[in-house]
């Protein structure tokens, strides 16, 4: 690899299968023949990739997303000469994709057909943003949530289930419980599994069926109960950064409160 190649490959212990996420910028380097045991989720940033998946060839361009099956057997390098190209990936192990496929579109073996790739630049930027979420927020609820409407996004556009589309079958639960659990534990390093437990649901299921009874999204929640919770901290004389840590953001920078003055 040139100097001109920066990869990042890491794996996140708070995102569901210990999820292994990658961003590259390169311009010469080249990915021989290989496969993995994951689904492969790329979405691309900026220039173009030349590839080859299963003995199909095509190329990527900004806007792009391409998703490779597990053991499919694929190639990429720079689809021009000493130019910069940029892509984000995901390595969902099947299982969470299968978890999340089952209540988007009710089964649990989910293909996305036999081209890899998808010209879908509103997809792409979801894809993008997440993978920004999970490299940068400390916040667990914060990356699971991203990540996982995410790849719901994904299966819900172009994810079948043996050929064939399937609606799941509507289900109502009662989160009581998980708004209890989170007004208590604001402050906490909250998940969306812990948080979904409260009420038997799969994690996704419960991200979603939280947004239809609330409005809100479950880190939306739990921001807001932050803010809340910092502005009487702030009133009482407590000073921003002893709020923020108090309240459970990560330092100052990561809480603002937008509401009126606190004086008159």
């Amino acid at each position: 690899m040139r100097s001109s190649d920066d990869i990042r490959l890491w794996r996140d212990a708070s995102l569901p299968g210990r999820l292994e996420l990658l961003r590259a910028s390169v311009t010469n380097h080249r990915y021989p023949a290989h496969q993995h045991d994951e689904f492969v989720i790329a979405a691309f940033l900026r220039g173009a990739q030349k590839h080859r998946i299963s003995g199909h060839s095509g190329v990527a361009h900004a806007g792009c997303v391409m998703v490779i099956a597990p053991g499919e057997v694929h190639t990429g390098e720079g689809a021009e000469v000493d130019r910069v190209w940029e892509y984000c990936a995901f390595y969902p192990n099947v299982e969470t994709l299968s978890d999340i496929a089952e209540d988007v579109i009710g089964g649990r073996t989910v293909s996305f057909g036999a081209e890899p790739l998808i010209q879908d630049r509103v997809l792409a930027s979801h894809l993008l943003a997440a993978h920004r979420v999970a490299e940068l927020s400390r916040d667990p609820l914060e990356k699971q949530s991203a990540v996982m409407e995410a790849f719901a996004l994904l299966i819900r556009r172009y994810g079948q289930i043996a050929g064939q589309w399937r609606s799941p079958p509507p289900r109502d639960a009662d989160i009581t419980r998980a708004l209890e659990l989170m007004n208590a534990r604001y402050q906490e390093k909250l998940t969306v599994h812990e948080i979904a437990a409260e009420v038997g649901l799969s994690e996704y299921h419960f991200m979603r069926t939280f947004r239809m009874k609330t409005g809100m999204t479950l880190h939306g929640f739990v921001t807001q109960l932050r803010l809340r919770r910092a502005k009487d901290l702030l009133e009482s004389g407590v000073t921003p950064a002893e709020a923020a840590v108090a309240v459970g953001f990560f330092d100052q920078s990561h809480f603002t409160i937008p509401s009126a003055p606190m004086s008159d």
